[in-house]
């Protein structure tokens, strides 16, 4: 690892209420190949009012800290993040991930081997019970977070997984701190605008729990469906055509399935293609009522 061997590595992970969770990504952080004086992390606390517990504070190595970020968003907190980092590379989590152990040491190396501006890693979903799944975590199993999808077809990938050279910031700038969901999107979507290349990493790899309760993907999916309404501009029309898009025939949701459900039997299949379609329907009827004069929502 010649070119790269004295890379200093920026984490930035916002937060927000979640601290039980953040604890347990903070202990894998600490178990990095990557040496420690390589890297530091930077936890940015998206609600100044909910303080860091005790022992999370008391635990923290020197190279980790938790600054505090007013401004409602994870984008606004990443921001935050960046501009106090030291790192010429900058990495990006959030705190209900775990990080494999060589999380930081595959990414570094990946830049070395195949050099790229930006990572996209491996996001792996893992079930609270693997015996017994529920329809919820099957839904994620299939559909959360396909990394390499993203960047085939779009050349973004999401902030639960992604490092980049800080170059690439300085040039395109910041995230955008309006946004509450699909900023990673319209950051990518700059970055590319200016020739900067991304690569997936399969080996870059952080582990997210799927989401086992219907509550939790409607609210994900309103909170997506508010968030990218910004795309639209405020055509109406097109949010109306987004909506009524809902209703037609997924091959997407087919070929998703496919793919990655191969291991479910036919009942769980057709349920997790209708839950597909009641998703899509929820993320398209938020995203039509902001158009609309709606407040998109952070949760």
């Amino acid at each position: 690892m010649k070119e790269l061997s004295n890379t200093f590595v920026s984490i930035i992970i916002p937060t927000y209420r979640d601290w039980s969770r953040l604890a347990l990504c903070i202990s894998h952080l600490k178990k990095q190949s990557w040496p420690m004086s390589k890297f530091e992390v930077i936890v940015v606390n998206n609600d100044p009012s909910d303080s860091a517990p005790s022992p999370i504070i008391n635990d923290l190595p020197e190279n980790f800290c938790i600054i505090n970020e007013g401004k409602s968003g994870s984008y606004a907190a990443r921001n935050a993040g960046i501009r106090l980092a030291k790192g010429n590379v900058l990495g990006f989590t959030d705190s209900d991930c775990i990080p494999d152990k060589n999380w930081i040491y595959n990414a570094i190396r990946l830049f070395n081997d195949k050099p790229c501006d930006r990572i996209g890693g491996a996001i792996e979903v893992f079930y609270e019970n693997e015996q017994r799944p529920t329809d919820a975590e099957l839904y994620e199993k299939v559909f959360a977070f396909k990394q390499a999808e993203t960047i085939n077809a779009s050349k973004a990938c999401v902030t639960g997984n992604m490092f980049s050279h800080r170059y690439v910031f300085d040039k395109v700038g910041l995230f955008n701190e309006n946004l509450f969901s699909g900023g990673d999107y319209e950051w990518a979507r700059r970055a590319s605008d200016c020739g900067f290349s991304i690569i997936h990493g399969e080996d870059v790899k952080i582990f997210h729990p799927a989401r086992k309760s219907m509550q939790e993907l409607i609210k994900k999916a309103k909170r997506v469906g508010g968030g990218t309404a910004h795309q639209l501009l405020g055509e109406k029309r097109a949010a109306i055509r987004d909506y009524l898009n809902t209703f037609e025939p997924s091959r997407y949701a087919l070929h998703m399935i496919r793919l990655y459900g191969s291991e479910l039997s036919l009942w769980q299949k057709l349920k997790v293609f209708s839950l597909r379609v009641y998703i899509k329907h929820t993320m398209n009827l938020e995203k039509m009522k902001v158009v609309f004069g709606k407040k998109a929502n952070r949760e």
